[in-house]
């Protein structure tokens, strides 16, 4: 509270600059997590710094990079970012053949809507990666969206990272339905937005192999409504999620590493995956997650499972607290290699809970233990053990 000794043009000068400070913190705060969730999102393909020089110590009698073949130039001009690699058309008409022969990498970093238009409408494809995370994207007139993604999809586009950019000014933006008819897809991670209506949705995603949601609300409807198209999905992975989805539960023959990361997500069931190996979890501030394991026949590494937040129910057994309790085998899990607990060493009822969920899993190899007193630390445990 300013002390009413203040002078009243004193006290309006520090409710300003106050305010001005929380603005400031405010968009420092924002700044993190965007950086934060770029961070997650695979790197771009292309180089961001790189850019042809204007100046040569080559004299035009001796043009070196000419006289290098035409398969050495295209691996250059892929490695460029997008607006210098179209730049080089008009250097001759080797070079305009040359772009239009070398597979695009679109990244819109540094180049205004109208650029990323041209370049999709000039370019024959095929589309190796498209990376769309500008401040415009989400400003950008649906018609023009849908010529985008359209146009990706008839370029065979590979991998594609959808981020907006302009978050959380639009927080609650969708992209367009057409973004889900890019059946050639092997990669597809999405941020800070809505999940794309899935009436867009193709009929199926025979190639895709990666599906990331970072800070993304994803209903789950929505979820169980992709995960049967996607017959060779491999990796999954949820972070930074608050609100939906809610309930993750895989049925699937092909998926191998699951990741939801300091999301608040109430259910994670593996009703179905036979070939799953990899469960990993970070917990959220006071977020309980209830762990399903029916049926994952080669899982392998599992955690952070927190002792004192998650529950753990394998086959028909929730694993619960209690001295006497018996581990049937139908509740055992013979195949885990890799585990990882957090443990408060304080809560005697947590405590008491780890020597059970530990013979749950007979065959384990390496135990990861985080604990909370008394201070912040990482225990490892390495014991060998014959099933």
């Amino acid at each position: 509270m300013i002390s009413p000794f203040v002078s009243k043009k004193r006290r309006t000068d520090l409710s300003l600059f106050r305010f001005l400070l929380r603005r400031v913190e405010q968009t420092t705060a924002m700044d993190e997590t965007l950086a934060t969730v770029l961070s997650y999102l695979p790197p771009p393909s292309v180089s961001t710094t790189a850019s042809p020089s204007s100046s040569s110590t080559a004299s035009d009698d001796d043009d070196r990079i000419n006289c290098l073949p035409d398969v050495l130039l295209r691996n250059i001009i892929s490695r460029l970012p997008t607006k210098d690699a179209a730049r080089t058309t008009i250097l001759s008409s080797r070079w305009r053949s040359l772009w239009a022969s070398t597979p695009l990498r679109l990244d819109d970093a540094g180049i205004v809507p109208t650029a990323v238009t041209a370049a999709l409408n000039s370019h024959p494809g095929p589309v190796t990666s498209a990376r769309l995370s500008s401040e415009h994207l989400a400003y950008q007139e649906p018609d023009v969206l849908d010529s985008w993604f359209a146009s990706l999809a008839a370029k065979n586009v590979e991998e594609l990272s959808v981020v907006n950019g302009s978050w959380p000014a639009e927080c609650e933006w969708r992209p367009p339905p057409g973004l889900l008819g890019c059946a050639s897809l092997r990669r597809l991670w999405l941020g800070l937005c809505q999940f794309p209506d899935i009436s867009g949705l193709a009929s199926a995603f025979p190639s895709l192999q990666e599906l990331g949601i970072v800070h993304c609300s994803m209903q789950d409807r929505e979820l169980h409504a992709v995960l049967p198209r996607c017959p060779e999905l491999e990796r999954l992975a949820f972070v930074l999620t608050q609100d939906y989805p809610r309930y993750i539960h895989i049925w699937s023959g092909s998926l191998q590493s699951l990741v939801v990361w300091r999301s608040m997500v109430r259910e994670v069931h593996l009703d179905d995956a036979p070939n799953l190996e990899r469960l990993l979890l970070e917990p959220i501030g006071g977020a309980s997650t209830h762990v399903k394991i029916i049926n994952a026949p080669r899982l392998k590494i599992f955690g952070y499972f927190d002792v004192g937040l998650h529950q753990l129910k394998i086959g028909p057994t929730v694993i619960k607290d209690g001295i006497g309790m018996k581990v049937k085998p139908n509740a055992m899990v013979r195949t885990l290699r890799t585990l990882a607990l957090k443990v408060q060493f304080g809560d005697e009822k947590q405590v008491k809970l780890v020597p059970l969920l530990l013979r749950c899993f007979p065959c384990l190899e390496t135990l990861y233990i985080k604990v909370s007193i008394p201070c912040h630390f990482i225990i490892i445990i390495v014991c060998a053990c014959a099933c």
